[in-house]
């Protein structure tokens, strides 16, 4: 991902994408898709991200086949609609065309809107109407809150994958694999973490995918401590490089208390079975 100001006037670009693209839903998708192939996406980076992102700016070329260049908001947002449009002009002197969400606005105090892109300019334009999954709107708004809601399913629903974040292992107490059942613990800083939990998963390490089954919050039975714990099912797995990807598909239940770990250890047991049945009927082509 590199800065818009960097860009070569010489390069032969005559398609832009213009969003923040924070979730790569859906609608996303079927923007990036009206791009050609020498097209470029130009990210708008936004300030005061308080509690994480969906997918986070180093994570979003995973999901982006165009060249990304990003412009951080404040260097736009006191321009006026027409200095805008006339700013990417002198950038992309062979701009065409712009694609762009219906909920696009730019110009100081977001005063234009997607149709007025080719009203106050020469560009062609391809606006991507609001798309819904059963009446529900496609939003990075929404997505953000059934994942902090726990309602893994519908934001899956939503992006069109499974919800992912990625963290760098951490050491764990060693209860897990003495008395209960061994995990892999990991530490995540920019990601919004699902609501606590029990998670039918997946876990990506060195690009192979195993079923799994995760768990957030506090350890209210043993030490009250936070953890994002994931137990690889059915398999062994000695050798995890320093940082793993980890893949919500279902929730299966809250967090709870148990008075011993004997009844803690039987509660894992019926979890384990539960998110192997949920798994079985999954693709793993639903996960990217």
């Amino acid at each position: 991902m590199k800065k818009f100001s960097l860009i070569s006037k010489s390069a032969n670009i005559a398609s832009i994408a213009i969003g923040k693209f924070d979730s790569m839903h859906l609608a996303h998708k079927a923007i990036l898709n009206n791009l050609d192939k020498n097209g470029i996406v130009l990210l708008i980076k936004m300030p005061h991200i308080t509690n994480g992102f969906i997918v986070p700016y180093s994570k979003r070329k995973h999901y982006i086949k165009n060249d990304i260049y990003y412009i951080d908001f404040n260097e736009i947002n006191n321009l006026s609609g027409v200095d805008f449009l006339y700013f990417l002009k002198s950038k992309l002197p062979h701009l065409e065309y712009i694609v762009v969400g219906s909920d696009f606005k730019f110009g100081k105090n977001r005063t234009c809107n997607a149709a007025d892109i080719q009203n106050i300019s020469n560009f062609n334009t391809i606006i991507i109407d609001e798309m819904s999954l059963n009446g529900t709107p496609i939003h990075s708004s929404y997505i953000k809150q059934y994942i902090l809601s726990g309602d893994i399913s519908l934001a899956n629903q939503l992006l069109g994958r499974f919800y992912s974040i990625e963290g760098r292992l951490i050491k764990g107490q060693g209860i897990g694999k003495e008395m209960l059942f061994p995990t892999i613990n990991i530490h995540v800083d920019e990601y919004i973490l699902p609501k606590d939990g029990v998670y039918a998963s997946y876990v990506k390490i060195q690009d192979i995918f195993f079923k799994s089954i995760t768990f957030l919050g506090n350890r209210l039975s043993i030490d009250h401590s936070f953890a994002i714990e994931t137990h690889i099912i059915d398999k062994n797995i000695h050798n995890t490089p320093d940082t793993i990807e980890v893949f919500f598909v279902e929730r299966i239940r809250d967090n709870m208390r148990f008075d011993n770990l004997i009844s803690l250890k039987a509660q894992i047991s019926s979890d384990i079975n539960i998110a192997r049945n949920i798994l079985e009927t999954q693709k793993l082509s639903q996960i990217v």
